[in-house]
């Protein structure tokens, strides 16, 4: 596989992967937002795999809070640490600089090309918490890799770390109206799949799912294509609440809860369950 080319921030010029990456280093990567539209580019944290290099590399995507909240630091450390090539993708800093579905979805299209041409990486696959969960979904689907215009290109596996199940039970049955994430998208977007196993660590107390343990394996009963439902598994930690790894115990009130309501997100920290999903991932992707 040729060599890619990329941008160190703050460095001189170019310089080759094979010399320049080092532990972790910030990097530039090209992305748009669909055929026919300008050439942009989003920041990322690329670390190097320790101590010996599986050819897998993992994309890691951040929740709404933004890459400043530094959930994403943990999961970069632990899986470089076991092999893989993993990039945290800065898609914004802070909740106030989110930005439309088409717009991260291009940004998780880029990254997904960049590091498919880093040389010694074979397969490529993506986590991501919250946000980054409902864009790991959008990655199950022949639009993505359509729209995009991926051609062949596939990521290997998807995990989606904590979503907001509710949205795509209504996304299954077409009923995309009112729910913010899929403004812009087709309403039958999440109808073709591209058949890429998935895992689904969902928490039993999410806010946005009323608390109730049973939305995503409604959501798992209701994907629309079969052969995905077949590569899709769910593990649910019961007592646990949304962002569970994000290290404090907070809440505030949202939007997007069940029913297209408002709620009050309340956020347990869990390192237990933090620690039990990075191993559950970890051997999902292993695999």
């Amino acid at each position: 596989m040729a060599i890619r080319k990329f941008k160190i921030l703050g460095g001189i010029g170019c310089m080759c992967f094979a010399m320049a990456l080092q532990a972790q280093s910030w990097v530039r990567i090209d992305y748009n937002t669909g055929s026919d539209t300008p050439t942009r580019q989003v920041e990322g944290v690329l670390r190097s795999a320790e101590p010996n290099a599986s050819g897998h590399a993992l994309l890691i995507l951040h929740h709404g809070g933004g890459f400043g909240f530094n959930t994403t630091r943990q999961y970069g450390e632990y899986f470089s640490r076991r092999g893989f090539v993993t990039l945290e993708l800065k898609m914004f800093q802070e909740p106030s600089g989110a930005l439309p579905a088409q717009v991260l979805l291009g940004q998780v299209a880029g990254a997904l090309k960049f590091l498919s041409n880093l040389d010694g990486v074979t397969s490529v696959s993506a986590m991501g918490m919250s946000l980054g969960a409902f864009l790991t979904l959008n990655a199950t689907t022949n639009w993505f890799y359509d729209h995009y215009a991926l051609a062949d290109l596939r990521f290997k596996k998807l995990v989606a770390v904590y979503p907001v199940c509710w949205f795509y039970a209504e996304a299954a049955r077409q009923n995309i109206a009112g729910i913010r994430p899929f403004a812009g998208l087709p309403e039958n977007f999440f109808q073709r799949s591209a058949g890429i196993p998935l895992l689904i660590l969902a928490a039993g107390r999410d806010s946005y799912d009323g608390s109730n343990p049973e939305i995503c394996t409604q959501l798992v009963k209701e994907i629309p294509d079969e052969k995905q439902r077949a590569l899709t598994r769910l593990e649910v930690f019961t007592d646990a609440t949304h962002g569970w790894d994000h290290g404090k115990t907070y809440s505030f009130p949202t939007g997007g809860c069940i029913g297209r309501t408002n709620c009050i997100n309340q956020i347990i920290s869990s390192p237990e369950v933090t620690e039990r999903g990075k191993q559950s991932a970890l051997n999902f992707l292993q695999k």
